[in-house]
């Protein structure tokens, strides 16, 4: 939730006319694409038969400061491309100007913030989340909490790539480690942090969580360990995959290689979708 006063949030609904119901002069459709290419959210996928406004409103609540500094700064850029910024709104404008500023972490003059404002490139931490990564090898307790703090890792990583993670969760008796969005499909999450490598058996199980939730639902499987070779050779037999699998040695390096995340896990998919490959090497080790 991004931290924002009950005033602070009134200055954009007056900014933004969202008194209406409606955020600017934007339609459905711009509307959807702005928000999915400012902060990768597809809102009409998310937020159901809610108005413009609430969707904004949405967002604010829910998202942490950098994103929704992000978006208001990035609708205040719009505002004045299209020249929506009248002589009335010049000072409430610079009012919000500043909120944004102070949600991305920057400190700005009062004369700075009347400008255009700037909406930087947040840079990924790649060796922050790499150190994070092998500290956990070090992490001594139980396998349950070492696999624990691996699925809380995901979920912060995820979330910095912008995949609108979801904690672990259960339902119907079971247990999801989490879930993720790729290209506006949902993507279940397995995080096996052991010293024993995977067998079949646990992909068949997770194929089959994924595989009963519903026809677009797709599973990635990541492991410490890596699989065993009657895992990756035998999975497939006589069975539909849905899922690609990963090994945290593989997620290591891409980190180390400074590498999008997200693309790396879409070209596994790919793979799968194209060549039936779920186990695809897309890094060089």
């Amino acid at each position: 939730m991004a931290q924002m006063a009950y005033v602070e949030k009134d200055y954009f609904e007056r900014l933004f006319d969202m008194q209406t119901g409606y955020v600017l002069d934007f339609t459905n459709y711009t509307y959807q694409r702005f928000i999915a290419d400012t902060i990768h959210i597809d809102v009409y996928k998310k937020y159901h038969n809610l108005s413009k406004a609430k969707i904004l409103r949405a967002i604010m609540d829910e998202s942490d400061n950098v994103t929704v500094g992000k978006l208001l700064l990035s609708l205040m850029q719009y505002m004045q491309a299209r020249g929506l910024v009248t002589e009335e709104k010049k000072e409430i404008f610079q009012k919000c100007s500043e909120i944004g500023y102070r949600l991305i972490g920057k400190k700005v003059s009062p004369k700075s913030a009347s400008k255009i404002p700037e909406v930087p490139k947040v840079e990924f931490d790649f060796e922050g989340y790499l150190k994070e990564l092998k500290d956990l090898a070090d992490y001594h307790d139980n396998p349950q909490a070492r696999g624990y703090q691996f699925e809380r890792y995901l979920n912060k990583l995820f979330r910095a790539c912008a995949l609108e993670p979801r904690d672990s969760f259960r339902i119907k008796g079971e247990q999801i480690d989490g879930s993720f969005v790729l290209k506006n499909d949902i993507y279940l999450l397995e995080a096996k942090w052991t010293n024993k490598q995977t067998e079949k058996n646990d992909l068949v199980v997770f194929n089959e969580k994924v595989s009963s939730k519903s026809g677009f639902t797709r599973g990635l499987f990541i492991s410490f360990a890596g699989y065993s070779n009657d895992a990756v050779e035998t999975f497939c037999n006589g069975r539909k995959v849905n899922i690609v699998l990963m090994t945290v040695q593989e997620l290591a390096m891409a980190l180390a290689k400074q590498m999008n995340i997200s693309q790396v896990i879409w070209n596994k998919v790919r793979a799968l979708a194209e060549e039936g490959n779920y186990n695809k090497l897309i890094i060089e080790m």
